[in-house]
């Protein structure tokens, strides 16, 4: 294990502890990044042919044109790739929107889990559930005279639905004396990582990470590959249908989630005991391995299912040189897709805050509503002079975007990497 991949998991279980990633609401399983991670691993799992293949059938999705536009050229990621990752998001996206392919309840389902014994009960919606959604994703995919943008849609929801099975906390509901109608997943059971109480279920939606970034995503897939290769996950070969999936999901819901029941929590954030030590660096490794499975499966159920009645040429190969792939020009409002990449960012200054060691100049709107902020620290002040001279200026800044608080950053080192363009 790479001392990068050790700090990175350290930075992440921090930021867990410290309750900075997690939603008040209900979260979405594995949150967007999860789901970019999962599909990037599936991906690199399919043949040439079968990457053709979903692309051409990803070109009749409904948001196809908005993701070809939000990709720019990269030696890592190709287009094919960043649409199919992109793809994995968008049921999410959709729910509770209006929109006729939102299938709410598509994305959980829940096994009753009630202590001491944990009896095996079905589901009480067996026939609106993820298994549900599963199989009808399935058939749907398989038929190559399918409505082409109903196909691209439910090839979507396929690989969103593989990722949700594979979260403990996504095929299960606790019941005890306080959730006598059930926790729902976790959403109502509160436990406290740090200094507050956070909901349960939202603690294992943030152990895939947070950045939406198709390159970060990228390289974590090939992380989880390399410590879980096909060949030490007996479950593969095992557990063969999204069934039996769910089984093992609930299995780990009562093991590593509940710890058999053994887990306190409350029904409020303001009384949530505090979790055990250890317990989110165990679950962790749970969902790193949950997320290698998914992977794997999902590259399966493609190959499995789907069909199409006409020859598809393979991709061009990738030609970007390594020394292009992070140059690009975007607006602040597109710069949460591109964490770690060095790009160029538009956008006016609107307002500037000098303090003893950071100055920080938000763009387009004032804090803590700015969608990207500017950070220069006190060793490298000096060298712009006076700061509030690009206030109310529209700039391009050129750097590394980073992620500060869950929302996009630039730290400069140089004047050179800010440019007044409006010429006022």
């Amino acid at each position: 294990m790479s001392y990068a991949y050790l700090v990175k998991n350290i930075f992440v279980i921090l930021l867990i502890l410290l309750g900075l990633s997690l939603s008040p609401l209900p979260a979405f399983a594995w949150g967007s990044a999860g789901h970019m991670m999962i599909a990037a691993e599936a991906y690199r799992n399919l043949s040439p042919e079968l990457k053709a293949q979903v692309f051409e059938v990803l070109k009749s999705h409904p948001d196809f044109a908005k993701w070809t536009n939000a990709y720019h050229p990269n030696a890592n990621v190709e287009l094919a790739a960043y649409v199919f990752m992109r793809s994995s998001t968008w049921p999410d996206e959709i729910r509770r929107d209006g929109s006729k392919y939102d299938h709410p309840d598509w994305h959980f389902m829940d096994y009753p889990l009630r202590p001491p014994l944990f009896p095996l009960e079905p589901d009480a919606k067996t026939n609106d559930d993820v298994l549900y959604g599963i199989a009808y994703c399935e058939a749907i995919v398989s038929n190559p005279n399918a409505d082409k943008e109903s196909r691209a849609a439910y090839l979507s929801y396929l690989i969103h639905l593989i990722g949700d099975l594979h979260q403990p906390l996504h095929c299960a509901s606790f019941f005890g004396e306080a959730y006598p109608e059930g926790d729902r997943g976790g959403n109502d059971f509160y436990v406290k990582p740090s200094i507050k109480g956070v909901r349960l279920h939202g603690i294992w939606d943030s152990l895939l990470g947070s950045a939406m970034s198709s390159q970060i995503q990228w390289k974590y897939a090939i992380t989880i590959a390399t410590e879980f290769p096909r060949s030490g996950l007996p479950e593969l070969a095992a557990h063969t249908t999204p069934k039996s999936w769910s089984l093992e999901s609930r299995e780990l819901a009562i093991e590593k989630g509940y710890l058999r029941g053994k887990l306190k929590g409350s029904t409020n954030a303001e009384t949530a005991p505090s979790l055990p030590e250890g317990y989110t660096a165990a679950a962790k490794i749970v969902a790193e391995r949950q997320a290698a499975l998914a992977g794997y499966r999902l590259a399966d159920e493609i190959q499995k299912y789907l069909k199409l009645d006409h020859p598809v040429p393979l991709l061009p190969a990738n030609t970007v040189p390594a020394s292009l792939a992070h140059v690009g020009k975007i607006g602040t409002a597109e710069a949460s897709h591109y964490y770690d990449e060095t790009m160029v960012v538009t956008g006016k200054v609107v307002d500037v805050s000098i303090r003893a060691n950071v100055a920080l100049l938000n763009l387009d709107k004032p804090y803590p509503d700015s969608p990207f902020t500017v950070a220069i620290f006190a060793e490298s002040m000096d060298q712009f002079g006076d700061l509030n001279r690009f206030k109310n200026h529209d700039v391009e800044l050129s750097g590394t975007i980073t992620e500060y608080h869950g929302k996009p950053e630039m730290i400069l080192d140089s004047p050179s990497e800010i440019k007044i363009t409006d010429g006022k």
